[in-house]
């Protein structure tokens, strides 16, 4: 509820200037959006009094706080399945996420690309709206590991390979 007073103590009328993100009905506020909000009060004056100058008010509408939960995939190592990944924000809202390592590991969307062995870091963002303001980012650093060195063939190990007509022996 605000209040404004002339010293004529005639009524004084308040409007929003940014209806987008705030109104006002009567002498009730309503935040609408994240923003700056101007109200402009206005006295018309009477027969006795001249019309009071008009002044003007701006404050920021600031979003409802969020935050992120991220846990980060673990680690992982190159040549295996790896999971989507998952975080959550208070609000509700989605989460995207960013590698900030391309040349380890990319991103898209929930996908995790391992790209080469070393030091993956994965943000997760959530940017807000008109009603939550943005959330701070989330950062998760974990370690890729190399492939796991192929074992010796059968024929590496010295194993008879067979054909139909005869044996044939690799060393």
């Amino acid at each position: 509820t605000l209040a404004a007073t002339a010293s004529s103590n005639l009524t004084v009328t308040l409007a929003s200037t940014t209806s987008s993100v705030c109104t006002i009905s009567g002498n009730t506020l309503t935040p609408l959006a994240i923003g700056t909000c101007s109200i402009t009060a206005t006295q018309a004056g009477n027969a006795s009094y001249a019309a009071a100058a008009p002044v003007t008010r701006s404050f920021t509408v600031a979003g409802r706080p969020q935050t992120i939960t991220f846990a980060g995939p673990g680690n992982q190592t190159i040549g295996t399945a790896t999971p989507a990944l998952s975080a959550t924000s208070s609000s509700g809202l989605s989460v995207s996420f960013a590698s900030s390592t391309t040349g380890i590991c990319t991103v898209s969307g929930t996908t995790l690309t391992l790209v080469a062995a070393g030091s993956c870091t994965i943000t997760a963002n959530q940017a807000g709206n008109t009603g939550y303001a943005a959330a701070a980012a989330v950062s998760r650093t974990f370690t890729i590991a190399p492939a796991p060195a192929a074992g010796p063939t059968a024929a590496q190990r010295g194993f008879d390979l067979y054909t139909t007509t005869s044996p044939i022996t690799c060393l």
